[in-house]
């Protein structure tokens, strides 16, 4: 406006748009952000040079600094559909299977087309202008160099993963994972992160050939031995779900290891803080996933690490955080995609066959195990998978270069794959969840309708019996019902019994749930819910007489009270309480001396078993409260002296000699806790309490 008229107007130019770098824009609790890597003037200069050459195809400019490889044009375009089949699983309903059934498919829809030069790897500066608008690559992402440099310095001491993996696969006795084949990959991880720490100055070219391994399919020869497997994900092939995946497993262990266990202590003598530690895993595993998904990675390790990952996050944010159950999705897509849930399709060595139908299994029960506690649809489905359950053999023998050891052990398995000579591994309990998991799919399908039928409790007695059956059918030494309580404690090891007495609770909380349904329908079937209720209560007091255990196995126990015990604690407490106020006996499945008892007992070992720094804590304040109101209302009752003021006095409560349960006072951001036992179900249904053991 200021110069003179006529004068010619000059063109505007496009304004910039600036694009913070990631690291700058992510929030990370817990832990700082290292600098991003700089690159050498020599290095910076070569990589201007090829950004040059491949400018016009990348749609940008500038310098090459804080960045990381971009996947190609054709890893964006839809029309490239063979660069992502390279590693995707394709069924019998996919555009390509008309092309196979006469044969296998063109090699062309499963290799990878992409180049592996540098010249490949599109550059993208964070303050570039588009010299077009962008339409032919709306996909394209791209990684910040930094995030390299930040993940690698997280495995400083090294000797803290080594042995925290170590300590994890002899103390976890249900793990998902084969503990071999991630083992047998630290002595050659070790020299990888030594390689990528001495880098320095040059480490960009490292880092992005690390990124490049990721994207690669991870192709397994159906001849490689087990020994040789970590030979796909270390060294020259090292990738970047490997790296995630030992950082969650030590994250994992840390969660049950004590504070104060050595572990913690460094060499020169400092301590890591535990929180901050599991933390730092659980974030730069984060950078991991997000690092591999940006580019596409599809393997069994992949899965390994978002499985390990929801189980960590869980465990340290608690069941109802979103994440949760947004990791779940990130994970069943991943093995979906990498068509672990087929069996017939692949020529797979022995072990990896093995890893994968652990791994889906695990994966399987996670999502029915959190699709009860939401109350959401689960997703997955066993009708569309034909992966058999894992057999019931130690790690050690399914990974074992010895064929006639490996068939020795194959002999002792009975027809159905158990172990006939009643060792337990940790495929056992893999096993025997699966197969409950099953049954808890429709009972999940029966429970979320959303529309009841008439012959809705014919189908309920018939999936009760079918969890009948499918709990009979386990091998007796795994059968915590079938123990003497003292033999269960003192004869076998503790992290044994605590899973076997979990397996047994979630077995009794399936008949729970069952009569649950056909409660809704008739009042026939409160004997029996109240039956399962007080087994369920009966067996978790065992953990007032176990205060002694290790720190691994008492940290098990809050959410397994919680979970199993409370809900059929609440309906057994209301139901005394109705019983008593219309003075009748309960029903003859109960004693109601034996009610009185038990819920006295669980009352005190709420107070000491749950701290105040759970995220439970909470919740299981007032349900406590509220049940040592109702046990003191139904022990200081006093009958009416007048029949006809019997009814007024189920209306207005019992007379007490303080203050009664209505009076109870109520937590700001809670509703009201309901009398009636149904009521109280529904009600506890849709509370916000944490579940971190069930998987």
């Amino acid at each position: 406006m200021t110069k003179p008229a006529g004068t010619p107007r000059k063109q505007p130019e496009p304004r910039k748009r600036v694009v913070k770098p990631r690291s700058e824009t992510r929030e990370s609790r817990g832990h700082g952000r290292l600098p991003s890597l700089q690159l050498s003037p020599r290095q910076e200069a070569s990589l201007v040079s090829a950004h040059t050459t491949l400018g016009h195809e990348a749609g940008s400019v500038g310098s090459c600094v804080n960045v990381w490889p971009t996947p190609p044009e054709s890893a964006t375009r839809t029309t490239q559909s063979s660069e992502w089949t390279r590693s995707s699983f394709l069924g019998s309903t996919s555009y390509a299977s008309v092309f196979s059934e006469d044969g296998p498919l063109p090699d062309c829809l499963h290799s990878d087309t992409r180049q592996t030069d540098h010249s490949t790897i599109a550059i993208v500066n964070d303050t570039s202008v588009p010299s077009a608008p962008i339409t032919t690559d709306v996909g394209s992402r791209f990684c910040q160099v930094g995030v390299g440099p930040q993940i690698v310095a997280k495995f400083s001491p090294f000797r803290l993963f080594e042995q925290s993996i170590v300590n994890y696969f002899e103390t976890n006795k249900a793990s998902a994972l084969e503990g071999a084949l991630v083992i047998s990959a630290l002595p050659q991880l070790r020299l990888d992160i030594e390689h990528l720490l001495s880098a320095k100055d040059d480490s960009f070219p490292v880092y992005a050939e690390v990124t490049r391994n990721s994207m690669q399919p991870l192709k397994v020869p159906s001849t490689m031995p087990a020994s040789e497997f970590h030979t796909l994900f270390t060294g020259p092939n090292l990738r970047w779900e490997m790296m995630g995946l030992v950082l969650i497993v030590a994250g994992s262990n840390a969660q049950f290891t004590s504070p104060d266990d050595p572990i913690f202590t460094l060499e020169d003598g400092s301590k890591i803080d535990k929180d901050r530690f599991i933390e730092d895993m659980i974030h730069t595993s984060n950078d991991c996933i997000d690092l591999c998904q940006v580019h596409g990675a599809v393997s069994d390790i992949m899965v390994w690490l978002i499985y390990l990952n929801m189980l960590v996050t869980s465990n340290f944010y608690g069941d109802n955080y979103h994440g949760v159950w947004r990791r779940l999705g990130d994970c069943i897509s991943t093995l979906y995609s990498a068509g672990i849930h087929c069996e017939d399709d692949f020529d797979e060595p022995f072990f990896l066959r093995e890893a994968r139908r652990r791994l889906y299994a695990a994966v399987y029960r996670s999502d029915k195990t959190l699709a009860t506690f939401f109350g959401r649809p689960p997703m997955m489905a066993e009708r569309y998978s034909d992966r058999k359950v894992p057999l019931d053999l130690d790690d050690n023998t399914i990974s074992t270069s010895d064929p006639d050891a490996l068939n020795r052990a194959l002999a002792k398995l009975d027809e159905n794959g158990w172990d006939t000579d009643g060792r337990i591994w940790s495929t056992s309990w893999v096993r025997l969840r699966y197969n409950m998991a099953v049954v808890k799919e429709q009972i999940l399908e029966q429970s979320l309708a959303g529309k009841a039928n008439d012959d809705d409790a014919a189908k309920i007695e018939a999936i009760s019996s079918r969890c009948r059956h499918v709990w009979e059918s386990v091998p007796s030494h795994l059968r915590y019902d079938l123990y003497d309580e003292d033999v269960a404690w003192t004869e076998l090891d503790p992290a044994i019994t605590i899973r076997m007495i979990s397996s047994y609770l979630e077995y009794l909380h399936m008949e729970f749930s069952m009569q649950r349904l056909l409660r809704r329908q008739t009042e026939a079937a409160i004997p029996a819910m109240l039956e399962f209720s007080m087994k369920l209560l009966s067996t978790v007091l065992v953990f007032n007489k176990q205060r002694q255990q290790a720190y691994a196995i008492q940290r098990h126990y809050p959410t397994i009270m919680l979970y199993f015990c409370l809900p059929s604690a609440g309906v057994l407490a209301l139901e005394l309480r109705r019983c008593t106020l219309e003075n009748r006996p309960l029903p003859g499945t109960v004693s109601r001396a034996d009610v009185i008892r038990n819920l006295s007992v669980l009352i005190s070992c709420l107070e000491w078993v749950v701290l105040p720094g759970d995220g439970n804590h909470r919740l299981c304040k007032e349900l406590n409260q509220m049940m040592a109101l109702v046990l003191d209302e139904v022990l200081n009752y006093q009958p009416p002296q007048h029949d006809e003021s019997q009814d007024n006095a189920a209306q207005s409560g019992m007379v007490t000699g303080g203050g009664g349960f209505f009076d109870m006072p109520m937590v700001e951001g809670m509703e009201p806790i309901p009398t009636e036992p149904q009521d109280f179900l529904n009600w506890l249904d849709n509370a916000n309490w944490n579940n971190t053991y069930l998987f």
